[in-house]
């Protein structure tokens, strides 16, 4: 059954495509399998639990898989969900796919071609009327711009909207190239491989600046074109940067010659808004980022008089700010949640849009906010739409990151356990290390599951796909526990079955359970921004009490507990035990590498350190002071993720694979 029709539209299930006179949209693999079996069982009520058996086998049952996958189709199949054609909704009892044979294997009738016509006719002039007012928020196609297997990337329109520059290859292998969006056409600008990225055109479209990163420096440059030969006329170098690092997916050339940007400084990683001009390459800060903001994204309003900032702004918080030129002045108009990967204004100047990982959010000046929901599972970033308003143009990015183990009889032989196209990532072992409950994003949805000899189990289906903050084990390894931004997730182990806790507070990190009490040991970012403070949270009265020393907060990078429910923690240098009386003490520190993990087993504090080949493991006997020290190689680029509690195996996250690839929104 790998190809049928319902209705006026063609499904290819192999290929994930349904297809009418309207385009083609893509279908995620679960979604199109919720398909399939309403097909195979057309004319038949089935139930969401008959549904989720087939497509989601020795899974817990989740009904919201189900309902996202039905409105998914719905989308695809341009239904009115009030008022279905196909997919009736029968309360109680499931949902049936009920198909008219005869229009199934017909064409339209001319009766409703006639009716279409007229009804044509006599809207087209309104239609004209309300276009130029109205923010076309409705797409449905989703099509590739190029067709490279090559991976690309940050993709700049021109302001004619004929023209498209992006980055196609991999990092110190890239080459800048422009296509001709009438024609198809594809040529190379630079001449060199290298890294390119930052791409920004000049207000009048003969000129395109990128950043160009060769070793520890990089440069902001630009070439000058040649749009009747598509060529690239010559290399011109702005500025060169040592102290800092640009950050700016695309950067921002105003009518005044001027470019904006946003940069790094290496020393401290702190973040600001800078301007050069072009005349005399001299560089000016407009706006350092201060207390716990970093800024992430600008984007120049389509008069020039504005710009839109975007910032991280504490833990899962994130803030649009717009920052008008003429006074400096800066106006906060929305706080989102969930990252933002890119942002960028409507062609209108009233609205901006936000790329935010899986779904895009369209923004007016005064912070009201509109989804745009189209049939997605891979990552969204620099989402912009064209001149006219009638598509969207962006980059999809899907990304592997897989689960390997060593042991330490045999650190160099990785053995892969959790292998998918998707991120598979934070793995936390149980309190016998004979298992481990990880995160899942398999098709843009936010899961937990369970690694138990080398079986994958789902225990947490997580139904409103919510950004999750860390994972802990029950001592007696019974029950997982993760959180959301405002809520407990207790998981029976034993039943599937699990407690939804609201919580007070803002969102903060899962570390470990304590052993002697109801409580959870966690961590949330502090108001600079950059460190992070150790709590307890009570998990009775949901009370969130902060561990203080000397009258003040403490900074740690990584938390333990010891069976005395004594709290280990550190900084990038040193290790600290904080006593039940609230008292401290330096029980460890390094003069070399930084700190990246502790974990403590009976009287042994085990302390990670990461090094440039490797990582370097110390074993402390907490009775003795005597510590052991371990090298571990590590050539392939992996990410050592986790420990067993007696540190003899050990979890890396491969290094990622990303493939990007550039696409439209119609």
């Amino acid at each position: 059954m790998g190809q049928f029709r319902i209705g006026r539209f063609a499904v290819d299930a192999s290929r994930g495509k349904v297809s009418s006179a309207e385009g083609v949209q893509i279908v995620e693999p679960k979604v199109m399998a919720v398909l399939q079996f309403l097909y195979s069982h057309r004319g038949n009520v089935v139930s969401q639990e008959d549904i989720f058996a087939a497509v989601w086998p020795n899974s817990v049952f989740s009904p919201s898989n189900v309902q996202r996958s039905i409105a998914l189709l719905r989308k695809a199949l341009k239904e009115d969900s009030k008022k279905p054609q196909y997919i009736i909704t029968h309360p109680k009892r499931g949902y049936c796919l009920e198909l008219n044979e005869e229009e199934n294997s017909q064409t339209v009738k001319w009766p409703l071609l006639v009716f279409i016509a007229v009804t044509i006719v006599c809207l087209v002039g309104g239609w004209f009327a309300f276009a130029t007012q109205a923010v076309k928020t409705d797409f449905s196609v989703l099509v590739p711009v190029t067709s490279h297997e090559e991976n690309e990337s940050y993709q700049s329109q021109s302001h004619n909207g004929k023209y498209l520059a992006f980055v196609r290859g991999d990092e110190g292998h890239q080459q800048i190239w422009l296509k001709e969006l009438t024609t198809g056409k594809e040529v190379p600008l630079s001449e060199n491989p290298s890294t390119y990225y930052g791409l920004g055109w000049s207000p009048d479209d003969r000129a395109l600046a990128f950043i160009n990163k060769q070793n520890n420096t990089s440069q902001l440059a630009y070439f000058n074109l040649d749009l009747v030969n598509l060529t690239s006329l010559n290399y011109a170098k702005v500025i060169e940067f040592e102290e800092y690092v640009v950050t700016s997916q695309q950067v921002q050339w105003t009518n005044s010659n001027q470019i904006y940007f946003i940069e790094r400084r290496k020393a401290d990683n702190a973040t600001q808004l800078s301007v050069v001009s072009l005349e005399t390459k001299q560089k000016q800060v407009i706006k350092p980022s201060v207390g716990q903001d970093w800024l992430l994204l600008h984007a120049l309003s389509p008069d020039q008089t504005q710009l839109a900032l975007g910032y991280e702004a504490g833990q899962n918080q994130y803030r649009i700010e717009l920052l008008t030129l003429a006074d400096a002045s800066t106006a906060t108009i929305a706080t989102v949640e969930d990252g933002i990967l890119g942002l960028s204004w409507h062609p209108n100047g009233e609205h901006l849009l936000l790329s935010k990982r899986n779904n895009l959010l369209l923004i007016d000046r005064l912070g009201n906010s509109t989804d745009i929901a189209f049939n997605n599972y891979q990552i969204i970033r620099d989402a912009a739409f064209t001149p006219s308003g009638e598509e969207i143009l962006m980059e999809l990015v899907n990304i592997d990151v897989d689960i390997i183990r060593a042991t330490n009889t045999a650190p160099q032989q990785y053995e892969k356990l959790v292998d998918t196209s998707s991120v598979d990532f934070l793995p936390v072992f149980s309190p016998d290390s004979s298992r481990f409950v990880f995160e899942s994003h398999r098709f843009g949805l936010k899961q937990l599951f369970l690694y138990d000899k080398g079986t994958q189990t789902l225990i947490f289906a997580n139904p409103n796909n919510e950004e999750l903050f860390g994972v802990i084990w029950s001592k007696n390894g019974e029950e997982v526990i993760t959180a959301s931004k405002d809520k407990l997730f207790r998981i029976d182990l034993n039943t599937g079955d699990y407690q939804e806790v609201a919580h007070p507070h803002h969102s903060f990190y899962l570390r470990e359970k304590f052993y002697n009490e109801e409580a959870i040991l966690v961590s949330y970012r502090a108001d600079d921004g950059v460190t992070f403070h150790p709590a307890k949270l009570d998990l009775q009265t949901l009370s969130l009490t902060p561990f203080t020393g000397q009258g003040e907060r403490l900074a740690c990078y990584a938390m333990a507990l010891d069976k005395h429910d004594q709290i280990y923690f550190s900084n990038n240098k040193q290790v600290f035990r904080l006593d039940q009386d609230g008292k401290f003490a330096q029980v460890w520190r390094t003069d070399h590498h930084d700190i990246i993990g502790l974990a403590v087993d009976e009287q042994i504090l085990n302390i990670t350190l990461e090094q440039e080949a490797g990582y370097q493991l110390n074993q402390l006997n907490l009775q003795t002071a005597r510590s052991e020290i371990r090298h571990i190689a590590n050539e392939k680029g992996n990410m050592l993720i986790n420990a067993s509690h007696d540190s003899t195996q050990f979890l890396y996250l491969t290094e990622p694979k990303r493939t990007r690839t550039l696409v439209r929104l119609r």
